[in-house]
């Protein structure tokens, strides 16, 4: 367990505090013991509540500068993100994921008298004004189950929402990213199980954007969805602005995904514009985050757009293999152009040169949540 801490749980937690994220550690080999360490009343709470509330203050302001929401309107978002009975994880997750993206309502901002004002749970344009905080032996007690409690290695909170899940292994550990996969299953409460034995707590993934299993050098994340194969590196660090640390082939792979994905203003990028709800086959619905592949092109892109002179300058070229998610990227690209006040106005036209792939096209191009229509154009080949 030191061995652990030491080589692949400490390390993690001092590059996030590099990041700005505030530190809360435990400390290892012993269970924790006091839940206000960890800014909870009790064992059993999943989000860090007293700092959903805070943030809610926080990022919720009138134009000049005032905190309007009132805290029986913060009680009731309060309600609406953490009472997700009778639906499974993956509905919950959804739920929660479009309450963070696309924001909720309350009846009235009484200092203004605006009528069903919006409330933000997260403020995107302005990263710092979040609240980014890394716990680790994060201890939930789950009565009832197979075990007492679940604590795993590390939980990132944003606003006192419990965003990523990280499990920790030692490399002296035969399979060490397989057995970290299969804990975060447990965690999740999400392994198949004949008896249908509650092994852990969902209510620690109803926020979850992504998981990371992790051994130092090696360093993958996942969704909820994802079974063990769906797990990726992220190969590098964009934009190079947040590059930090020279990328060597299989060498510090958790450093460079945590400068890659869990910069402050990346995450958040991730979190809105770079995570789709899709339907793969039918009924069979799944969560998608981009790869690193695909977030690098967009950005190139979105740089093209926004520092081309010419139109060559601001155009270009994407490779991509099969099965690359080249459909996807599009889908990616369409989000962040909306999110972008300067490029929001472009009409995207999406084509291909298969007649087959027609409808495959329009509907992954349907996860935009814009409006699709096809227009076909067939040469007359009498003429």
């Amino acid at each position: 367990i030191m061995s652990e801490y030491k080589n692949v749980e400490r390390p993690f937690l001092d590059k996030l505090c590099q990041l700005g994220w505030e530190i809360i550690d435990h400390g290892t080999g012993f269970i924790p013991q006091d839940p206000a360490v960890s800014k909870r009343e009790n064992f059993k709470e999943t989000i860090l509540t007293k700092e959903f509330r805070d943030s809610l203050k926080r990022i919720n302001l009138t134009d000049d500068g005032r905190s309007w929401l009132t805290e029986k309107q913060i009680d009731d978002v309060l309600r609406e993100v953490t009472t997700q009975s009778g639906v499974g994880l993956l509905v919950a997750n959804k739920t929660i994921h479009e309450l963070l993206t696309k924001n909720t309502t309350t009846n009235i901002n009484e200092l203004t008298g605006e009528q069903s004002p919006l409330v933000r749970l997260i403020d995107f344009r302005h990263p710092e004004r979040n609240s980014f905080i890394a716990v680790n032996q994060f201890r939930i007690d789950t009565p009832g189950a197979s075990r007492n409690a679940i604590i795993p290695d590390i939980v990132l909170f944003v606003n006192g929402l419990p965003f990523v899940v990280i499990e920790c292994k030692d490399k002296d550990v035969a399979e060490p990213l397989s057995e970290a996969f299969i804990q975060i299953g447990r965690y999740a409460n999400t392994r198949d199980d004949d008896y249908g034995v509650k092994e852990g707590e969902e209510k620690l993934f109803h926020a979850n954007l992504f998981s990371i299993i992790t051994h130092g050098t090696e360093a993958r994340f996942g969704t909820i969805t994802g079974e063990f194969d769906h797990y990726l590196n992220w190969k590098d660090i964009f934009p190079e602005v947040y590059r930090t640390v020279q990328v060597k082939p299989n060498e510090e792979r958790q450093e460079v995904l945590i400068l890659g994905m869990l910069n402050k203003t990346i995450l958040l990028d991730i979190l809105k514009n770079f995570t789709v709800f899709m339907e793969i086959k039918k009924g069979e619905l799944v969560k998608i985050v981009s790869r690193y592949p695909q977030y690098r092109a967009v950005g190139k892109i979105i740089v093209r757009l926004r520092t081309g002179k010419t139109p060559f300058e601001r155009s270009g070229v994407i490779w991509h293999t099969q099965g690359s998610g080249k459909s996807l990227t599009m889908v990616f690209l369409v989000k962040k152009l909306r999110d972008s006040d300067d490029l929001k106005d472009y009409k995207i036209i999406m084509g291909n040169d298969r007649n087959d792939l027609e409808d495959q096209l329009t509907e992954t191009a349907g996860n935009t949540g814009e409006s699709v229509t096809m227009i076909e154009h067939r040469r007359d080949l009498d003429k």
